[in-house]
């Protein structure tokens, strides 16, 4: 017994100290291929700098540009900066932005008579992006390529649907397409008032059977690919989402969302390359808590497959506005063996890294920072370069947005 307890020991020591060696590995191979790339601010990065992220981007129809909170101004400005190079450098037309598909449709269709996003936008997108002083930089700039020769046309893609506009015209569009009045309507208008403000106490097990059987004579009619309203047929998919999400405890919200991208991909869009602006849970590849409830990034991954890139943003240092809560919290220590511990060795402000082709499991296996500056995602999985994002944009200092309006 005590031989067999002491090759037990041997084995345990000889595989932590293998691992400690894949780990050196990867931590080596990061600082090896890091691309610094110096500048004060993210303004500051020129399109020379930019060409190793446009070089990883490739033939890629869709680019995911993801942040790990709603309040970093480092991560805004990074990103619009990433933005504006992909629109004007690499022939990325479109915008899909995670806030309500109904929402941000109506919103362009203003845009195009000459209404200005940046006006439009409270109450209407997502208020991180719309009433922070970081956020507004994008509504401006849309605004700025709306007004030239070659304007960004912008889509919503979320299936939540809380802003003003989805509350004031959805209803009235969704019953022109009732045959005839209907003894449920009036029960529908108050149940989907109840999901536009996000309302998680379920109505009665009567009242949702009811709902579900109107809801599934529109969609019988507007989801007819010949004489349908696909924008309605996917606003009326995002109140059933919802539905489920909050009074069944079914997460769908995203199977909703990756719909909505891949429709617009599909329909509105065809053969014109795409920006997703959103959150890397939303977005980063193979992040799902089981087959039925996965991530938006997931399905689009497997749908799209290399013609779908992920980058994600991290941080050293700084602090950062937590959108739920409105306080200023702190970017907590980078781990000593991390992707981010890596990076640091470089003393640039902004830092590119590609994964490697073949990837590698050890680079895969390092520690890196996924939400909220935290390491692992909630789904319970470590999360990683390589495994959930195709590339990573390192920011030495974050600073928290401010909410102006």
């Amino acid at each position: 017994m005590k031989v067999l307890r002491g090759w037990a020991a041997c084995l345990m020591l000889l595989a932590a100290q293998a691992t400690q060696a894949a780990g050196d590995e990867a931590m080596d191979w990061v600082r090896t291929h890091a691309q610094a790339m110096p500048a004060r601010m993210a303004a500051e990065l020129s399109d020379v700098q930019l060409q190793a992220f446009g070089d990883a981007v490739g033939p890629s129809r869709v680019v995911a540009l993801g942040e790990q909170t709603h309040g970093g101004r480092e991560e805004f400005e990074l990103r619009l900066r990433l933005l504006r190079y992909l629109h004007e450098r690499k022939g990325f037309d479109v915008l899909l932005l995670e806030s309500g598909v109904f929402d941000v449709a109506l919103l362009q269709q203003a845009m195009q008579r000459g209404d200005r996003l940046d006006a439009l936008a409270p109450g209407n997108v997502f208020y991180m992006y719309s009433k922070s002083d970081a956020g507004r930089g994008l509504l401006r700039y849309l605004d700025e390529r709306q007004a030239g020769p070659r304007p960004l046309l912008m889509s919503g893609i979320d299936s939540q649907l809380s802003g003003g506009l989805s509350q004031r015209e959805l209803l009235p569009r969704l019953k022109t397409w009732l045959l005839k009045e209907d003894a449920d309507w009036p029960l529908f208008e108050r149940l989907a008032a109840a999901l536009f403000a996000l309302d998680r106490r379920a109505p009665p097990a009567a009242e949702l059977q009811r709902f579900d059987a109107l809801t599934a004579k529109l969609r019988t009619r507007l989801c007819d690919a010949s004489a349908g309203d696909g924008l309605l047929c996917r606003s009326l998919a995002g109140l059933q989402a919802q539905a489920a999400t909050l009074w069944r405890g079914d997460y769908q919200r995203d199977h909703a969302m990756a719909d909505n991208v891949l429709w617009q991909l599909e329909k509105l869009y065809p053969g014109r390359k795409a920006v997703i602006w959103g959150h890397i849970i939303h977005l980063g590849r193979g992040v799902k808590m089981d087959e039925q409830h996965r991530f938006a990034g997931d399905i689009l991954g497997e749908k799209l497959g290399r013609d779908y890139y992920v980058l994600n943003t991290t941080a050293l240092q700084g602090s950062f506005l937590e959108f739920a809560s409105g306080q200023v919290n702190p970017v907590p220590p980078a781990y000593p063996r991390s992707l981010e511990a890596a990076l640091a060795q470089h003393p640039a402000d902004f830092i590119f890294l590609n994964a490697p082709r073949p990837m590698q499991a050890g680079v895969a296996g390092l520690p890196a920072r996924s939400m909220e500056f935290g390491y692992g995602l909630p789904t319970g999985s470590a999360s990683g370069l390589g495994r959930h994002w195709d590339g990573v944009f390192y920011i030495r200092e974050m600073r928290p947005v401010t909410m102006e309006r």
